[in-house]
């Protein structure tokens, strides 16, 4: 029993915070990517960060490069298309969100507004095809000839899904007032009765 004003010791219970190691307890490396508890033995610790360390610096699918060995102009280059594969994200989010919240029939109608969000939709998934004959992306906006930035075949195609996006872009605006247009129909429908 333990004495008043004095705190009881808490059991045991297992790490609520777990550190993902590379490998567990006994394990080689190679294996299999594990939980260990805070807990562990520093020792295995040690070896599981060292396995992973050798790893990621060596010539194999986990190495970890970053852009080591890339002059600027392809680092400039994959940056661009970085911005320009999350512009295509947002721009699809926008067109399904678009079509989930025009799809909804209002007051028994089905609405003819969210075909348009669904072929935005459609515009985008050949924007982002663009960017795949763009590819590379650390040589999309690289001249031909050259190493210098400039605008080669590859930029040329990256550009081409500019187009497509503004199509996209358009056909969201057509449908958002389409939807409107319908919406106040309804409401005028409704009211009249």
């Amino acid at each position: 029993m333990t004495p008043p004003g004095v705190l009881a010791p808490h059991p045991r219970i297992a790490d609520p915070n777990p550190v993902a190691l590379p490998c567990g307890e006994g394990a080689a490396a190679g294996a299999v990517v594990g939980i260990v508890p805070r807990s562990v033995d520093p020792r295995v610790a040690l070896r599981c960060t060292l396995f992973a360390v050798i790893a990621a610096g060596s010539n194999n699918a986990f190495a970890i490069n970053g852009f080591g060995g890339m002059p600027v102009t392809e680092i400039f280059s994959f940056f661009m298309m970085f911005i320009i594969f999350n512009f295509y994200a947002v721009l699809l989010t926008a067109a399904l969100v678009s079509f989930y919240v025009t799809s909804k029939p209002r007051h028994g109608r089905v609405r003819r507004a969210p075909i348009w969000h669904f072929i935005a939709a459609l515009w985008v998934m050949l924007a982002f095809i663009s960017t795949v004959w763009a590819a590379p992306a650390e040589k999309s906006f690289i001249q031909n000839a050259g190493t210098s930035v400039g605008l080669g075949d590859r930029a040329h195609n990256a550009f081409i899904g500019f187009g497509f996006a503004l199509i996209a872009i358009a056909c969201i605006l057509i449908g958002f007032v389409q939807g409107s247009r319908e919406l106040r129909g309804i409401r005028e429908e409704a009211y009249a009765v």
